[in-house]
């Protein structure tokens, strides 16, 4: 058989310490390059939501709220806007005559 004594108690425990702390040592370095990828991903997802907040900005022009003139607003602008009109406009009062003012004369 071989010579070689077998290690002490004490021999052991450094050994494994060793080895523990080779383990973390890894460990710290790989949280370390984690953190570094996680940083620029927020950096990324904020640039993509501006993005996202200029799009819709831009989705939600007509020109109503822009300096686009009307004959160059897509036909689903024009719709919506021509929705907006019939529900905002106010109705005729009931207890109204139809007709013109009584002093106005007549076309006839």
């Amino acid at each position: 058989m071989s010579d070689v004594p077998p290690p002490t108690a004490e021999q052991a425990w450094r050994a494994a310490n060793e080895q523990l702390r080779r383990v973390v040592e890894l460990k710290d370095a790989e949280i370390a390059v984690l953190k570094a990828l996680l940083e620029e991903e927020r950096a990324a997802r904020r640039l993509l939501e501006l993005r996202l907040a200029e799009l819709e900005r831009r989705l939600g022009m007509d020109s109503s709220n822009s300096s686009t003139p009307e004959s160059k607003e897509s036909i689903a602008a024009k719709a919506r806007r021509k929705a907006e009109r019939l529900t905002s406009q106010r109705e005729r009062s009931k207890d109204r005559k139809p007709g013109g003012q009584k002093a106005a004369r007549g076309s006839g």
